[in-house]
């Protein structure tokens, strides 16, 4: 007997056709490539992480569900517990979210955009659809609508979108949201950076679900915590299919601590976003490159009329030190590179080594 033996073949083709998405980068300099939030200062990070330990017995289980971040999130938000769902990063509840309601049926992923979407649904032994944007990165209504069908039990929509950039019409989702019958999930993880958020409208619709992150704005990438918002009887179906520890005390704490601070926060969103303005201003004096303009801490570039392509770009720029990510393979975004906004000395180097790379000029 073979092991694979065991394995559903839809499953086993699911596992198989997944690349290994992040690579050891140990050895890379700087890494731009994981939109990580390195503009969250460290030593103020370590002081929020040695508080929420010392506050931590770790020979006992942690609450329940996420239950100390669950009531932070609340309070902050202003929104009922029982309309919130915590857990071991956005990318748990996403995994749920197949599980439970799309199952063996369908799911429409507005692209491109994050994969990871199509892995859930697919893993749950579900099939993943997809509908494209317009050639400007922007949704319609109208096209979502007429692509999904009785079949259809989920549509997904990043905005802003990971990996363009681009925050989409306020109008556009909700008309999406009124007219399906079915979930719509909203990812929002890179919102903070955004100009409007969704988020407390989450509860007025039944069928609509806001994720969030702590990964990104709050620089807690390493410390795997997210959170959702929706109707009451959506969250219940979901905890419901919830392992009762998969968020841990630490990560709870440290959640406490970080909306606590909030204030301290909003300093360094609005770093990450004049960064950004300040990389996207030297990007577009690059010759050969062009650059979309972002509503999140990452920045899409296209590489215009050169020989080399974005996969071999990136495999350059990691030998110089600099890891960004190859988003070519994805639909609309031939040779295309994703690069996280960082420091004002790292941009400027991953600027540098662009340009020396391209072996281009201004």
């Amino acid at each position: 007997m073979k092991t694979e033996d065991l394995i559903e073949d839809k499953i086993k083709e699911v596992l198989k056709g997944k690349k290994a998405t992040y690579e050891d980068l140990s050895e890379v300099r700087l890494r731009m490539g994981l939109n990580e939030n390195f503009l969250v200062d460290k030593f103020f990070s370590h002081t929020i992480l040695m508080e929420a330990s010392q506050g931590v017995d770790v020979r006992r289980y942690p609450v329940t569900r996420g239950g100390r971040a669950l009531e932070a999130i609340s309070e902050e938000l202003g929104i009922w517990e029982d309309e919130l769902i915590v857990g071991n990063g956005s990318d748990e509840i996403l995994d749920l979210v197949a599980k439970v309601f799309v199952g063996r049926g369908e799911a429409m992923v507005v692209d491109p955009t994050f994969e990871m979407y199509k892995f859930y649904v697919g893993l749950s032994g579900g099939t993943a659809r997809n509908v494209l944007t317009d050639e400007d990165f922007e949704i319609s209504a109208e096209r979502i609508l007429s692509a999904v069908n009785e079949r259809t039990k989920v549509v997904f929509i990043c905005s802003p979108n990971n990996p363009t950039g681009r925050q989409y019409r306020r109008d556009e989702v909700l008309r999406v949201v009124e007219e399906f019958e079915g979930i719509v999930v909203l990812d929002e993880a890179y919102v903070d950076f955004a100009p409007y958020s969704l988020t407390l409208e989450a509860p007025k619709y039944p069928n609509l679900l806001v994720l969030r992150t702590f990964s990104k704005a709050y620089g807690l990438a390493g410390l795997r915590i997210g959170y959702g918002v929706g109707d009451r009887d959506l969250i219940k179906w979901l905890r419901s299919a919830q392992s009762p520890f998969s968020v841990n005390s630490v990560a709870q704490e440290a959640c406490r601590l970080v909306l606590k601070n909030r204030r301290v926060y909003e300093a360094f969103i609005k770093m990450v976003v004049e960064e950004r303005e300040y990389l996207m201003a030297e990007l577009e004096m690059v010759n050969g490159v062009k650059a979309y303009p972002s509503s999140a801490n990452f920045i899409l570039v296209k590489l215009i009329d050169l020989a080399k392509p974005s996969s071999e770009v990136c495999r350059s720029l990691r030998a110089e030190g600099i890891e960004v990510r190859d988003r070519g393979g994805l639909p609309l975004l031939e040779n295309c590179l994703r690069v996280t906004v960082g420091r004002r000395e790292d941009n400027l180097k991953f600027v540098e080594a662009l340009k020396k790379v391209l072996g281009v000029c201004e």
